[in-house]
């Protein structure tokens, strides 16, 4: 919509006006369309991918802002997750079994409306080592959970994914879209089983390096429908000429989340130019104006009835999206492209 960027100019300077240790009811109505539920309070800051980082620093496609570059799947919302799940019991961990955890990934923060295109579950190592020892790796999806001190039933998990690798400095993918899809449901997300044994009986030494180098998390992409244009309005390519200050055009705003307090939780940018148009629309309205019909049809009204037709508004007429990278109410690592963030160009409406 047209105004967002001058609500959120707007709402961003009321907060600046405000104590921190009150959220204004404009802050709210913000954190709201930017996808939270009130503003985050990152407390285990988890670090940020390299692939959010990059895809963060290549900047959004205009042509195609909804769609991951990278991944090759619609989208415009990244989300990282940590795994959750803890150890199952050392008990199990016979004979040649290193590592047997459940993975749970906490996906509260998907909304309703979204649909999640790709879901990719990383192992890696943390260190740059290479053991000579070849591990296997079992994958299962729990499909009902057991009383806590029972032994798992057969029936109660199924084998997705069986594999044998060595410990290197590179990582592991598995595709798990259709899992994540489900898990939005949080009554079906049960989470999954590891399972990591060596090729013989297990060594601690051997095992001391799963339980060392291995990282695990999962990694989102989903797609808002509601945050996408199917079309955008072309740059105008005619040189911009000199207007006197009062005329409707674009003014520079820059927008420091330090000050608004957004710092502790927005990663990148630190701020960004949204700009916001002022200016008035005075008869007769010229073709550097770019008034619609509507609005030069008004201040035509306006010239000889001034009294009960007031003059166009001047309001954005192009904007443009910007990435931000930051962390959500439950501490996941999110790239979200949002929409009509930047005042691009001004008319009269």
């Amino acid at each position: 919509m047209d105004g967002s960027v001058l609500l959120l100019s707007s709402i961003l300077s009321i907060l600046y006006l405000f104590e921190c240790s009150q959220i204004p009811v404009q802050e709210k109505m913000l954190l709201k369309a930017l996808g939270l539920n009130g503003r985050p309070n990152p407390v285990n800051r988890a670090p940020v991918p390299k692939t959010l980082w990059d895809i963060f620093e290549k900047g959004i496609q205009q042509d195609n802002p909804c769609r991951m570059e990278g991944f090759q799947v619609p989208g415009n919302i990244l989300r990282s997750y940590r795994d959750q799940g803890p150890l199952i019991s050392s008990e199990l961990q016979q004979g040649s079994l290193c590592l047997r955890k459940h993975l749970f990934f906490d996906l509260s923060a998907v909304e309703k409306q979204e649909q999640i295109t790709l879901g990719q579950l990383e192992i890696k190592s943390r260190h740059n080592v290479y053991y000579g020892q070849e591990f296997h790796l079992r994958l299962f999806r729990i499909l009902q959970m057991s009383l806590k001190g029972m032994r798992q039933h057969k029936k109660s998990q199924k084998l997705i994914v069986a594999q044998s690798f060595r410990l290197l400095h590179k990582s592991l993918y598995f595709n798990l879209t259709k899992m994540a899809q489900d898990w939005t449901n949080m009554e079906k997300n049960m989470g999954l089983v590891l399972e990591i044994s060596t090729t013989s009986n297990s060594s601690s030494s051997q095992c001391e390096q799963i339980h060392s180098f291995i990282h695990i998390s999962l990694l989102t992409v989903s797609l808002d429908p509601s945050s996408c244009k199917t079309s955008r309005v072309k740059r105008s390519s005619a040189t911009p000429q000199l207007t006197p200050s009062n005329i409707c055009k674009k003014r520079n705003l820059y927008i420091d989340f330090r000050d608004v307090g957004w710092h502790n939780w927005v990663i990148a940018p630190r701020g960004y130019m949204a700009n916001y148009c002022h200016g008035e629309c005075p008869y007769p309205l010229t073709e550097l104006l770019k008034g619609t019909n509507h609005a030069v049809l008004q201040t035509l009204v306006h010239s000889t009835e001034p009294e009960s037709t007031p003059l166009p508004s001047c309001a954005p007429i192009k904007l443009s999206p910007i990435s931000m990278l930051y962390y959500d109410n439950n501490d996941n690592v999110v790239l979200r492209h949002y929409e009509d963030m930047v005042v691009d160009e001004c008319g009269c409406k």
